[in-house]
């Protein structure tokens, strides 16, 4: 593993202070990111998402985006395996910030979920109030993210609701539904993370010709819609097999979400603003 810590790069363990803010008391922020084929998906949106988590928690950082990414395509010098990207920012001792980065092999689904998709669950747990934390905000105070791990551990994901009980977002991804021929997704204000692969498929099905509606969902709309599947950036697009005890598919995906997937890459190499 390759670690960049305050301005240079060392391969091998990084110790850092105990007494670090970040691992005190979760006063960080993060992002991660993946390459294909040695190219950076995204960067520029994830440094602008980068840069205001850090100004939400008015943290230091001063870099540029070319000096951004110029320190993440020195990080995957060499490398021939797809990787994963984290970069984080942590309070430091208080006064002076400490910036990480650290390159992993990506760890990206086995293929047969893509084929016989994933069991999701519902947590008990509430997505916490926008006005008690801004839903924009990748903070490392994730508490409420392992409790509903550990709650549905049987599960590949779990789905939040709103603090109102609407249908918000998994614990790593965000969530689509098929409902009509329509693709319906919880809209930013219900209070979730703008995911940057979500945008991009939201982008693709509007391409594709495909209705998509951003707005709030209700609970029960998750057992009668047609389809379900869920995004992230180490992952793509990953289709729902069953949602608590619902069966959606028995043999393959439904259509328009085996659509997205098989078009989703396509779509991306062919936009020059996520390179």
């Amino acid at each position: 593993m390759r670690v960049y810590v305050n301005g240079q790069w060392v391969d091998g363990d990084v110790r850092i202070s105990i007494t670090d803010r970040g691992f005190m008391y979760g006063e960080g922020v993060y992002e991660s990111l993946r390459t294909y084929t040695k190219r950076i998906f995204a960067p520029h949106q994830h440094y602008e998402r980068f840069k205001r988590s850090a100004e939400i928690m008015r943290l230091p950082f001063h870099l540029s985006f070319e000096k951004f990414q110029n320190i993440l395509y020195e990080g995957i010098k060499g490398l021939e395996q797809d990787c994963t990207i984290r970069i984080m920012l942590t309070a430091g001792d208080g006064k002076n910030p400490n910036l990480f980065v650290y390159i992993m092999e990506l760890q990206a689904p086995d293929e047969d979920l893509y084929t016989y998709g994933v069991n999701v669950g519902i947590s008990k747990y509430r997505k916490i109030p926008r006005i008690s934390l801004p839903p924009t905000l990748k903070t490392n105070s994730q508490a409420h993210l392992r409790l509903a791990r550990q709650e549905k551990e049987g599960f590949y994901e779990v789905i939040f609701l709103s603090h109102e009980g609407f249908v918000a977002e998994g614990s790593m991804s965000n969530i689509f539904l098929v409902e009509n021929g329509i693709v319906v997704t919880p809209s930013l204000e219900t209070g979730i993370l703008d995911g940057i692969t979500r945008s991009v498929v939201i982008e693709l099905a509007k391409s594709l010709g495909i209705m998509v509606e951003e707005r709030t969902i209700n609970v029960d709309e998750l057992f009668n819609c047609s389809e379900i599947f869920l995004t992230r950036t180490s992952a793509e697009i990953i289709p729902v097999r069953r949602i608590e005890n619902r069966v959606l598919f028995e043999n393959e995906p439904g259509g328009l979400t085996s659509l997205l997937m098989e078009n989703f890459r396509p779509h991306i190499f062919s936009e020059q603003s996520l390179w």
